[in-house]
C-alpha cells in the first residue's frame, strides 16, 4: 500500500541540501520541516476526503453530488500538479504532489 503521507524522495534531497547550507539556522531548516508536514497532510487529507465524498455519493446514485464532488477532487489534483514553493528566510522548497 501507498504511504500517503511519505514525502517524494526530491524532497528529501531539497531538505539535505538545506541542511548542509553553512549559513543556515535550525530553526529555518524546522520550520521548512514543518511546513512540508503540514502542507502533505493538509494535501491527502483533503483528497482523501473528497474521494469519500465520490464514494458516497455513487453509492447513493447521486448524480449531482457525484459531479459537484467529482469536480472539486479534479480541481485539488489540478491545483497542486505543479507543486509547491515554501519559502523561509531565503531558502526555498518545492514540494511535489502525486
Amino acid at each position: 500500500m501507498n504511504n500517503q503521507f511519505a514525502m517524494d524522495n526530491n524532497i528529501y534531497r531539497q531538505l539535505e541540501i538545506i541542511k548542509s547550507l553553512q549559513k543556515r539556522t535550525e530553526s529555518t531548516v524546522q520550520s521548512l520541516y514543518a511546513q512540508a508536514v503540514l502542507e502533505y497532510s493538509k494535501y491527502h487529507f483533503k483528497k482523501s476526503q473528497l474521494l469519500q465524498l465520490i464514494d458516497e455519493s455513487l453509492e447513493a446514485g447521486d448524480k449531482e453530488a457525484f459531479y459537484r464532488h467529482t469536480l472539486e477532487y479534479n480541481n485539488h489534483i489540478n491545483d497542486h500538479i505543479d507543486g509547491k514553493m515554501i519559502i523561509e528566510n531565503g531558502y526555498e522548497l518545492h514540494l511535489t504532489f502525486e
